[in-house]
């Protein structure tokens, strides 16, 4: 079995790209809290780099993919206003656009899970949408009960083993 930790990336400034000094600081308190990982990557931009090294990791990949989504699919997600993974459920089995690129984000997870070694871990730290549509998108209805979007430094975290997504759990802090 191997693990995965999607992570939302720190604070950054409306409109910015970097992160704040205390997105930067409140990133460095979670990273003294998180075990180690075989691997991390990230999204290419700045604030999801600076996440990473703010909480003391090294950045192995930089993956487009986790970066943004697909203008149509943004456009959904902006006109549905999902405010939870159930949410993001109901958007992913309506549209059969949202519902395609969930699954080639969770594939693109699989992938990335194949460089770990077995019982490893793997940390991609991304964006608020990215993450729970690949969530969802690994593992479907699981993912129902999860709660609200996620806030700023939380995550999920999902477990595969071989080729099949075995569970997951939505990672949060007290504000």
């Amino acid at each position: 079995m191997r693990s995965l930790v999607l992570l939302r990336h720190g604070e950054r400034e409306a409109g910015g790209v970097h992160l704040t000094r205390r997105g930067a600081r409140l990133a460095a308190q979670l990273g003294q809290h998180l075990p180690r990982f075989d691997r991390v990557a990230v999204s290419p931009k700045p604030r999801a780099i600076e996440t990473a090294e703010a909480m003391g990791y090294d950045v192995d990949a930089e993956l487009s993919v986790f970066g943004e989504l697909p203008d149509a699919i943004d456009r959904w997600i902006e006109r549905e206003s999902p405010r939870s993974f159930a949410d993001y459920l109901a958007l992913v089995e309506r549209v059969e656009e949202v519902r395609s690129h969930a699954q080639v984000l969770a594939g693109h997870l699989g992938d990335q899970l194949e460089g770990p070694p077995e019982g490893g871990r793997l940390l991609l730290v991304s964006h608020g949408g990215v993450i729970e549509l690949s969530a969802v998108g690994a593992l479907g209805e699981a993912t129902i009960g999860w709660g609200p979007t996620l806030g700023l430094l939380e995550g999920v975290e999902l477990e595969r083993e071989r080729s099949v997504w075995r569970g997951g759990a939505v990672l949060r802090h007290e504000k």
